[in-house]
Parts: structure tokens; sequence; C-alpha cells
């Protein structure tokens, strides 16, 4: 079984698309770093260190309205400048980024938006009509006590975490590599006309659908941690500055649902980041027992990954618009838009957060679709 499991990964890595796009990951990860290090020692700064004692002294600050439009005339002026101080670069760029948050974020709510405070109104309004056991209530209602108690935001530097939870570029990443590395993994003994003898082997259809199965499991999660730690090199070199922060202090997460800190958020994001490679590396095998082409398995793999979002425009209902925006395989390894949105659906009149319903949903699909992969695996036919 181990060589044949070697040589099933040794097949996958021979491919030059799967090495190139492994070094463009590496690269994006690398030039991020050597870009932030070039730019501070062009404005004179000793790097991260320097970078951060400069930028201390405004740590824990009150985040207002007012101080967002201060600091953003600030940035506008220092622009003009033709070489700007350490401190005033600092202050209108990177400051900027992690200052300028929305401190009374709108939460979607059955498609509506509300601040926290109409929210409140609402609840009220539909309490004293009587309307207590209506959904409309009960999800109103569930939102609310999510959001109700988040403090006063502060300013902290945690740039880099914005980087490093950027699941959507390392999911675009990763399904392509799924895509060039496993969608082939069948079709490619039909192409090569050596599916003959290997069905006909002892092993064609046992071992060496295992082979193939754990082969493609140990690639998907090669790449996972190559993407994943490339894209932590910038936050690591920034010592995890800012990691016990509340998540809803990070830019473009400030709607979200969880009270929990950016480092709970990352160890979770990573978690569903892994298990939806996990259920699209399955379905890239399952597309290639059916497609005996490898560059049509490769499309139809990609298809797969892309497509509920363009299909999702094309829906005669918001019902269904949503299904097919929210429930599937893209959104699952993005991650990130499951933290930040607040749509709920109706599970036996209960509000269920989407994130939690399209993990379920994953939860159960990874064994359906290992034990497809396995069943057809042994019905391949010439």
């Amino acid at each position: 079984m181990i060589e044949l499991i070697k040589f099933e990964l040794g097949k996958i890595f021979s491919k030059k698309s799967v090495w190139i796009l492994i070094l463009a990951v590496l690269w994006a990860g690398i030039s991020l770093v050597t870009s932030q290090h070039t730019m501070l020692k062009f404005y004179g700064i000793d790097g991260v260190k320097e970078k951060q004692k400069i930028l201390a002294p405004y740590e824990g600050e009150v985040i207002t309205k007012e101080s967002i439009k201060k600091l953003d005339d600030y940035h506008r002026i220092i622009r003009k400048k033709e070489k700007p101080s350490k401190e005033e670069f600092l202050k209108s760029e990177e400051m900027s980024f992690d200052y300028t948050v929305d401190i009374d974020p709108a939460y979607i709510v059955d498609n509506q938006e509300y601040k926290e405070a109409e929210m409140r109104a609402q609840l009220d309004k539909l309490k004293k009509e009587g309307k207590t056991d209506t959904f409309e209530y009960k999800n109103l209602e569930y939102i609310h006590n999510l959001v109700k108690e988040r403090g006063i935001p502060t300013y902290h530097q945690k740039m880099s975490w914005s980087y490093s939870t950027d699941f959507e570029q390392i999911s675009t990443f990763l399904s392509t590599l799924v895509a060039l590395g496993i969608a082939t993994i069948f079709s490619n003994d039909y192409q090569s006309k050596v599916a003959s003898i290997v069905l006909s082997s002892k092993n064609g259809k046992n071992k060496l659908i295992k082979a193939k199965i754990i082969s493609a499991a140990i690639f998907s999660t090669i790449i996972f941690i190559i993407s994943n730690l490339s894209f932590l090199i910038y936050t690591a070199i920034e010592n995890f500055n800012s990691y016990n922060e509340p998540l809803h202090l990070l830019r473009y997460l400030e709607a979200t649902p969880f009270n929990i800190t950016i480092l709970q958020f990352y160890i979770r994001a990573l978690a569903i980041n892994f298990m939806g490679l996990i259920l699209f590396t399955l379905l890239a095998m399952l597309v290639s027992l059916f497609v005996k082409n490898n560059m049509i398995a490769t499309i139809i793999t990609l298809v797969v990954y892309q497509a509920p979002t363009f299909i999702c425009d094309f829906m005669p209902t918001e019902a269904l618009y949503k299904i097919f925006r929210q429930l599937n395989i893209s959104e699952l390894m993005g991650v990130k838009p499951m933290f930040r949105n607040t749509d709920t659906y109706n599970i036996f009149g209960n509000p269920v957060l989407y994130s939690k319903l399209l993990i379920t949903i994953a939860l159960i699909s990874i064994p359906i679709v290992l034990y497809m992969t396995v069943h057809f695996g042994k019905k391949q036919t010439l």
C-alpha cells in the first residue's frame, strides 16, 4: 500500500503546473513581506520593532466618528508631502487601515439592514404588537443577543491579520491546485491507456483506489499547509500582534455575529478551510471517475467550485439566490464571509446562522462523497 501511495503522489507532483502554482503561492507570501520591508526602509524605519514602537502610543485609543474623520483628513494632508517623516507615514498609511473601521455596523436580518439600536427598536415594536412567537421576532432577537454587548472599538496594530486571514484568495490557489493535481487522478489512467492493465490487476479496484484517496488527501494537506503558512509569514514577522483582540475590530469583519478573538477566528477558519478542501478534493476525484478526459475533468472540477457564484444571479427568487450564493464549496473554503455575515435560515422555526448550516452540510457530505468515490471506483469499467 505504501508503495502505491508513493507512486500516486509521484504522479501528482510530477506535473509542472502543480509546482508552478505552489511556487506562486510561496512568492505571494514572500513578496508581501519584502515589499513591506522595502517600504519601511524607504521611510527610514528600521524594521517591525521600530514601526510598532512608533505606533505604540496610539494602542488602545478609542475610535469615534470624529477621530476617524480627523485621521482621514490627516491622511490626505500627508499624502501631498513629498517625503513624510516616519511617524507621518505610519500614522497616515498603516494606522489608517486599522483605524478606519465601522464603529456602528449594520447587520443583515431577513434581507434587511439594522443597526444595533434599530434592532432594539424593532424588537420593542414587535413585542408591543404581540408578535413574539413569529420567526421575524426570534430571528431578530437571536442576532441582537449575539451583538448587543460589543465593546467600544479601539485601535490596535492588526493589519497583517487582514492579509493572513484572506482565505478567499488562499482558496483560489487551493482549488486550482486540486483541479490541476487531483482532477485527473482517475481520468489519466484512461487517457494514457493504462486503465485496462490497472483494472485487470489484483489491486486495481481495491488497494489502488484506497491509495489514490490517501495520496489525494496527503497532497491536499501539503498544499493546505504551504498556502496558509505562506500567508501567515507577514503576521509571524509582526509577532502575531493583536491576536487576542476581538474579531469585530478587524477591518471588514465589524458586523461579525461571533464574539471571539482574532486568534480564535483564525484557528476555526483553518479548520473550516481544511474541511472544505477535503470535500472539494473528494468531489474532484468523483468527477475524475466519471469523466475520462483530463482537460474536461479539470474544467468541470473548476466549474464545481465557481459555478454557484454565477448561477445565483439567474435564480428567480430571493430564497434560491440565497441558497446558491451561500451554501456552496467556494463559500465554505473562503471562510471569511461566514464570519462576516449574519444571514440565517429558518430550521424548524428556529434561526440558524448560515455558517453553522454550511458546516453541518459539509460534515454530512464528506463521508457520503467518500463512500461514492470508493463505490464507483470499484465499479470502473473500460
